[in-house]
């Protein structure tokens, strides 16, 4: 990769199950440096993908004979490609490639069951063993286990037997026998995974002796002996990652100890550290141990993720006893995700309220309209409207002017808690979209059916965001008053862009126009064939409704957007996009097509075309992620067309690159970074890359920061 080091070592980018092993010995090449990519397994890939983005609506044909490929990646693509299809009435052909002779299909034969009843109701079948599909799911897997010997697979079929809603603890013990013991093991990993979904699906649920055995090891995994000073950091880390997921696991199980509690504490690894302290902030500590003893040694953690969590653990448990001190001192931590995170806390009243409210306005007074760091006292305004409302008229007021869109959306909030109608009115007449929405969300509060003519003129905005508050304010406030014509202009004009990813905008505007009434056939009888079924179903509900005749809702779908062929697969797997960020440095992503075809293409294509260029990350959620790429700077704004959903074994490791959703198959370009290990978004999230240099950037990342360029760069 020249002068981009992929950290393979570091990201284990081929992950630890599914397509892991045998995608080391075929796609993996081509990372690596190789420069002859595997060009039948991407022909094959190429034809897989553009049915599976279809959803079958062209057919399956090429997927089935992939199935029978003599290439084992290209029969583990297109049983992957089956299990996307999220469709119990797959699991007969899913169930026989279980026995498939190559361990690489058998793997990903797991992970596409158990996608394969994602969407399957655990309590609608209760009762009926013989034809639940769950349980079909559970003991398909559970039988393979005992007839297994390959580490990858049982590593694959403990991690998705874990994430059913009946995943069968017996199953799940079984990997006892084949596990080495070692954490680098795919067994232990998969077991690990196993464990920590299946508490964290039933929290509080007692995990059987064996499980809870297992998990207390699990918990203090160690390295062995190397020989490499290479491979003796991978197993680290390999440790580490455990050792978070046992812990999560006793976390999610109540199952935590004062003497476990006390071991972990002392964990090299801050992840491990942080959920012992995830697990006081949820549920207290353990008998024989107070909460102060975890929660101090969190607040003096050397890891500021420890003490982002180790702040909310105080508010929640030592608060109300001792008052806000701690928090107080953490709004001055040198991190901004610990201070951000105590500010926020500080917008409820303490004990010593004169204290809080002077160091809150100290914060808010330091807001200037230069180059300064903003994020921390615009902040500390909004907090101090909380608990004195009469102290904070001057700084709405020069927050209101301030340069940055950030600081005046901040100051619109801070004016809703205040009350302050006058500076909300006049927020509403900002420019910016997201300022103005803000404003328009404290008049709803504030103002309430006065509002009425500024929630009526934001329907002329073209931000999805806007338009939807705005729409909603009028049905709350003023539906009498609202003629049905304002809501009909915006739904034509929104429709009329022919932007998929404008879905929410336009139900919001239908649903408005059904509260308030007064429509005729002729008013909707075009989006029964609208390009978005959603919308010719609610058409379609709301003309039955008001008319009583059936209508029926015949949609006339857009074409989708081509898929990458074998020679762009190719490409993008020697592919990384580079993000510069304005002051602070460069994030390299190393794109995934083997893990999300269609998604890597589009962040490549897009970021060829400049699209991110000058957009931000507008939304950073400590311990969490970063979201960005938005061009509006909110959840409502991205490219066009939905990309589809590509759901893998890949787990959301920290680093991972995911795309940013409002339910299945609406992808619109945004992205999200995970700032954690987290697991709770495995088997929901489509990754496309992993960040192989940046992290450092990516942890230094606030609200409101600049993606100066994105660069693709090829090797």
């Amino acid at each position: 990769m020249g002068a981009f080091r992929v950290e393979s070592a570091r990201v284990n980018p081929w992950g630890t199950t599914g397509l892991a092993l045998a995608l080391a010995g075929s796609l993996a090449a081509v990372l690596a440096g190789c420069d002859q990519p595997p060009a039948a397994a991407h022909a094959a890939y190429a034809e897989i993908v553009a049915e599976e983005d279809a959803r079958g609506l062209v057919g399956l044909e090429r997927v089935r004979a992939h199935l029978q490929n003599e290439d084992a990646t290209a029969r583990a693509y297109a049983v992957r490609a089956l299990g996307r299809l999220e469709d119990p009435g797959q699991l007969a052909v899913l169930e026989t490639m279980l026995a498939d002779p190559e361990p690489l299909v058998r793997a990903t034969a797991a992970m596409a069951m158990g996608q394969a009843v994602f969407r399957v109701d655990p309590d609608a079948e209760a009762g009926q063993a013989e034809t639940n599909e769950i349980d079909r799911v559970r003991r398909a897997l559970t039988g393979r286990i005992r007839l297994e010997d390959d580490p990858a697979v049982l590593g694959s079929l403990a991690a998705n037997l874990g994430r059913l809603a009946q995943p069968g603890a017996e199953g799940l013990a079984a990997v006892e026998a084949s596990d080495c013991g070692e954490p680098s093991c795919e067994p232990t990993l998969g077991l690990a995974r196993g464990i920590e979904a299946f508490a964290r699906r039933s929290p509080g649920t007692p995990l059987s002796p064996d499980l809870l055995t297992a998990a207390v090891r699990l918990s203090s995994a160690s390295i062995g002996g190397s020989t490499s000073d290479d491979a003796t950091a991978e197993a680290s880390r390999a440790a580490a990652r455990v050792r978070r997921l046992a812990a999560s696991a006793l976390v999610h199980a109540n199952h935590l100890t004062a003497a476990d509690v006390a071991r972990l504490l002392q964990d090299e690894d801050w992840g491990v550290r942080r959920h012992v302290v995830i697990s006081t902030l949820r549920q207290g500590p353990p008998a024989g141990m107070d909460a102060g003893t975890v929660i101090h040694a969190g607040l003096d953690d050397p890891d500021p993720r420890v003490r982002v969590e180790a702040v909310r653990a105080y508010d929640r448990w030592m608060r109300p006893d001792e008052g806000c001190a701690a928090i107080l001192r953490a709004m001055r931590d040198a991190d901004p995700h610990v201070s951000n995170t105590a500010i926020g806390l500080l917008a409820r009243p303490c004990p010593d309220l004169e204290t809080q409210r002077q160091a809150l306005a100290d914060r808010a007074a330091e807001l200037t309209d230069d180059e300064s760091d903003w994020r921390g006292p615009a902040r500390a305004l909004h907090a101090l409207a909380g608990i004195a409302p009469g102290d904070v008229g001057d700084g709405v007021a020069g927050a209101a002017k301030h340069t940055s869109p950030f600081v005046r959306a901040w100051a619109a909030r801070a004016a809703a808690l205040a009350g302050h109608a006058a500076a909300l009115e006049e927020l509403s007449e900002d420019s910016d979209a997201n300022v103005h929405e803000a404003a328009l969300r404290g008049l709803g509060e504030v103002a309430g059916p006065a509002g009425h003519e500024a929630y009526l003129a934001a329907l002329t905005s073209d931000d999805p965001q806007l338009v939807m508050t705005a729409t909603r304010l009028l049905v709350a406030h003023t539906p009498a008053e609202t003629p049905v014509s304002a809501l009909l202009a915006p739904l034509a004009r929104f429709t009329a862009a022919q932007r998929e990813t404008e879905r929410d905008v336009r139900v919001a505007l239908l649903e408005g126009i059904g509260a308030v009434g007064g429509f005729s056939r002729d008013d909707l009888a075009p989006y029964l064939t609208d390009y978005d079924p959603a919308i010719a179903e609610r058409a379609a509900a709301l003309l039955t409704e008001a008319t009583g005749t059936a209508e029926e809702a015949a949609p006339g779908p857009q074409p989708r957007t081509p898929t990458p062929d074998a020679a762009g697969l190719a490409e993008l797997q020697r592919s990384v996009v580079r993000l510069r960020m304005a002051g602070l440095g460069d994030i390299v992503i190393a794109l995934r097509p083997d893990l999300a075809a269609t998604n890597a293409d589009r962040f490549a294509r897009l970021a060829r075309q400049g699209y991110f260029d000058g957009l931000t990350f507008h939304r950073v959620e400590p311990n969490f992620v970063i979201q960005g790429g938005s061009p509006h700077a909110n959840e409502y704004a991205g490219d066009g067309p939905y990309s589809r959903d590509e759901i893998s074994a890949q787990p959301h490791w920290r680093g991972t690159v995911g795309l940013s959703t409002r339910g299945r198959d609406t992808g619109d370009a945004q992205i999200f970074i995970n700032l954690a290990d987290n697991v709770r978004l495995d088997f929901n999230y489509t990754i496309y890359g992993m960040v192989v240099e940046g992290m450092e950037v990516v942890d230094a990342i606030q609200e409101g920061a600049v993606i100066e360029t994105a660069e693709v760069l090829v090797r």
